[in-house]
């Protein structure tokens, strides 16, 4: 099979594959719009959200309609003309509604790898110093991804070859890495905040915050995963790579909509968590325990230990207890870790 019936099988494959995912992204974004309209208080942030989700939304529906245009054309209405495929990708792969694909893509991965740097900050406790090589490389990243758009959007311009893929590869491997550095980060942090969430709020309410799922998606390590697929091809100048980019967009757009959502239903780690969980182990470390603990009641403002003695649970996270698990409950201090 030629190079160029390579790149036909893998555009095609990955436009079927981006549909189903594009599908998906729909039912996400419609989920998360009715649980933040849903919200009897609407907050900043809500309404952040909403537009963070509408443009994400709006971006990968670029991606997806001048993709299916330039494959249609590429596969059916070049098809039969002079130098089929071949010269029809040779002419037209800096055409104006595919420069604007891969401009809609560029976003899509700033605004994610944006969100994720953000998430990061929060759950490590607002520290500013564990943000900083991160957003060191998402600069860098930038300036490249301009570099990479200019040389594929110019006239004779060509995504896949040339000089646009001499600063696609550093671009990309810099994205990625960054990518790969803040799903450990964020792993590594939920991993540490995971058995004094389960301190604080019970095995059951602790569930939705600490499972393998929660924290694959929240870390939005399918995202890292997939852009490792797309990398190694596309630097080796393989066609196959086409088909992994074009899932890799629409994994780009789906993390952080996940994310969003998980938001918007209360189910993400946020400020009121990690607090709670800092709490729980200023708590623990003082001296006392979580075997001593003889009662840890959701819902009220303080916990009660042997001896009198009492320790104020954080307001943010008490409430978003009593949201999660319903009325007021006690939970026995035998069935926490130790």
């Amino acid at each position: 099979m030629s190079a160029v019936e390579v790149f036909e099988h893998a555009f095609y494959i990955g436009s079927y594959m981006s549909g189903i995912l594009y599908g998906v992204e729909l039912v996400v974004y419609f989920a998360t719009m009715r649980a933040l309209l849903r919200k009897t208080t609407q907050v900043r942030s809500d309404r952040f959200f909403m537009a963070y989700s509408t443009v994400l939304l709006m971006l990968v529906t670029i991606d997806v309609a001048t993709n299916a245009v330039w494959c249609e054309q590429m596969l059916i209405t070049f098809a039969s003309q002079t130098g089929g495929a071949a010269e029809f990708i040779a002419t037209q792969a800096s055409v104006w509604y595919e420069t604007l694909s891969s401009t809609s893509v560029v976003a899509l991965i700033f605004m994610s790898d944006a969100l994720l740097i953000y998430r990061c900050f929060i759950l490590w406790s607002s520290n500013y110093w564990i943000i900083f090589l991160p957003v060191l490389t998402y600069l860098g990243a930038f300036a490249l991804a301009v570099c990479e758009l200019v040389a594929a959007g110019v006239p004779g311009g060509d995504f896949f070859a040339g000089r646009s893929v001499n600063f696609g590869v550093p671009y990309y491997a810099m994205s990625i890495a960054l990518n790969l550095l803040l799903t450990l980060l964020i792993c590594a942090r939920l991993l540490y905040l995971s058995r004094w969430v389960s301190t604080a709020m019970g095995a059951e309410g602790a569930q939705l915050y600490t499972s393998v799922l929660a924290i694959l998606l929240e870390s939005a390590a399918p995202y890292s995963a997939v852009g490792i697929m797309f990398l190694v091809p596309y630097a080796r100048g393989s066609g196959v790579a086409i088909a992994f980019g074009q899932v890799w967009a629409k994994i780009t757009c789906l993390s952080p909509q996940i994310i969003v959502y998980r938001v918007a239903t209360r189910r993400a780690w946020d400020r009121a968590t990690v607090e709670g969980a800092a709490a729980s182990m200023e708590f623990v470390t003082a001296g006392t325990s979580t075997a001593q603990l003889s009662t840890i009641v959701v819902g009220k403002d303080t916990t009660s230990i042997p001896g009198g003695s009492e320790s104020r649970l954080g307001s943010p996270l008490r409430e978003k207890v009593a949201r999660r698990l319903g009325s007021e409950r006690s939970f026995n201090a035998a069935e926490l870790p130790v």
